[in-house]
């Protein structure tokens, strides 16, 4: 057709009319002008509940859930732009253009409006599809914790070696020195101490923390005091935590904020394993095993004269030093997965990770370590409004220092890693629950070959 520069209603009836989008027009007062097919397709309503009405009277019969973005544009006299679902179950995005004459009044206002419900469902699905993926790769977890030794959650070659030796001077008497930053999980093995040794059934296990006591209460809570030993003292006198170990385990937490001027009487206990309370002169025997943890640099305060050196060797027997969380990554994916079931059972919620949520949580350098952990995973469970918690929910990815959130969410490395360490911890689960290669390949589900393959890459 020839461009003639003269309007041809008929063309613009037909471009308006087949035009994907639905498309209505009215004046100013809300009369509803023209209507084309897609909006009769998209709204559901035949063209004679729109002929000659006014917008007004179709909001009132209820074909929209929320207000109408017409009415808004009318009222507002500019462009406005919003989702609305109709009561046939489409959502669209709907613009709404107000047209006015050269006086700057209104006179008409035109309405687009753009089907997106199959986005909407496409949407659902991939949420749904990351939400099961979520869902499964924590259970995948799940069943790798579960077979880590005596509730020591660790698919890490240091930690297992730590369990290892353990459990090997764990029988013995020997007193244990634990080391390693502040959250690391020290008290946990002092624990695993105590259960692995002849004394779990003979005596308790009492934890202290040094630097927690006030320093003029120390030596009355540590050796107890007689009658009479200071004023408020309990008639018949007190236990100390001493006593009160007794065939049991002392574990004895920031030992290196323990006053220096009560240090030599610690030291004698540990080394005759007897002492007499405060105020008293009985000489009282006990038979304790200690075992001590300590964030701080022992050596480097005995050097500074703030720590007795004859008492860091008589600590020091057996020193274990606990890795941090940032050199055992690949506990990280474990640790989460015990957090959340441990507080999905707790607060009654379903809460789950994407995939690239964790791996931002698995890059992050943990300075608080598995402290830090828990809590931020116990916070996730209660703050976030959906069930799977993605990057823009972790609270780290906002003061994330050192490595960028996009940056992150970019590093296939940490991606590959991941999948790696876990498919690796996996195998080795199931080959040692079975017994044999060929039945762990069946529980998972994949073939001799795939399975011995699989443990060739791994240098299984």
């Amino acid at each position: 057709m020839e461009f003639t520069g003269i309007p041809d209603l008929e063309l613009y009836r037909t471009i308006v009319e087949n035009f994907h989008d639905g498309i209505l027009a009215m004046n100013q007062e809300g009369k509803i002008l023209l209507v084309n097919q897609s909006m009769l397709k998209l709204s559901g309503l035949p063209r004679e509940a729109y002929a000659g009405r006014n917008i007004r009277d179709i909001v009132e019969s209820g074909i929209f859930q929320k207000e109408s973005v017409t009415l808004r544009a009318i009222q507002e006299k500019q462009t406005v732009t919003d989702f609305q679902q109709y009561q046939n179950g489409r959502t669209v995005l709907v613009t709404a253009i107000p047209i006015f004459d050269g006086g700057n009044r209104l006179i008409r206002v035109l309405s687009i409006t753009h089907d997106i419900t199959d986005q909407i469902i496409m949407k659902k699905k991939v949420e749904e599809i990351e939400r099961l993926s979520a869902k499964y790769y924590m259970e995948l977890l799940s069943l790798r914790q579960h077979h880590s030794k005596r509730g020591i959650i660790t698919a890490n070659r240091m930690m297992k070696e730590i369990i290892d030796l353990i459990h090997h001077i764990g029988p013995t008497d020997s007193t244990v020195l634990l080391l390693g930053e502040s959250g690391v999980g020290k008290d946990v093995l002092a624990r695993e101490i105590h259960e692995t040794s002849k004394r779990k059934d003979s005596g308790a296990f009492i934890k202290v923390n040094c630097g927690a006591i006030p320093k003029d209460l120390l030596e009355s809570e540590f050796f107890g005091y007689d009658t009479g030993a200071f004023t408020g003292a309990k008639k018949d006198g007190k236990p100390g935590l001493f006593e009160l170990a007794d065939q049991g385990t002392l574990f004895l937490d920031e030992i290196g904020e323990f006053p220096l001027y009560l240090q030599a009487k610690l030291l004698s206990v540990l080394q005759d394993q007897q002492f007499t309370r405060v105020g008293g002169t009985k000489v009282i025997q006990v038979n304790v095993r200690i075992v001590a943890a300590t964030n701080r640099d022992l050596e480097s305060m005995v050097l500074r004269g703030e720590f007795r050196e004859d008492l860091y060797y008589r600590l020091n027997v057996i020193p274990i030093q606990t890795p941090a969380l940032r050199e055992r990554k690949d506990d990280i994916p474990l640790l989460i997965g015990h957090f959340l079931q441990n507080f999905n059972e707790e607060y009654n919620k379903n809460k789950s990770f994407t995939m690239d949520a964790m791996d931002i949580l698995c890059a992050y350098h943990w300075p608080g370590n598995i402290r830090e952990l828990s809590n931020i995973t116990e916070r996730l469970v209660l703050t976030t409004k959906n069930d799977v918690i993605e990057p823009k929910d972790l609270p780290i990815a906002k003061q994330h220092t050192g490595v960028s959130l996009s940056k992150l969410l970019r590093n296939e490395d940490t991606k590959s890693n991941l999948f790696k360490s876990v498919e690796k911890n996996l195998i080795e689960s199931m080959i040692q629950r079975e017994g044999s290669i060929r039945k762990a390949a069946k529980v998972l589900g994949v073939s001799h070959t795939t399975l011995i393959r699989k443990m060739k890459k791994h240098g299984l």
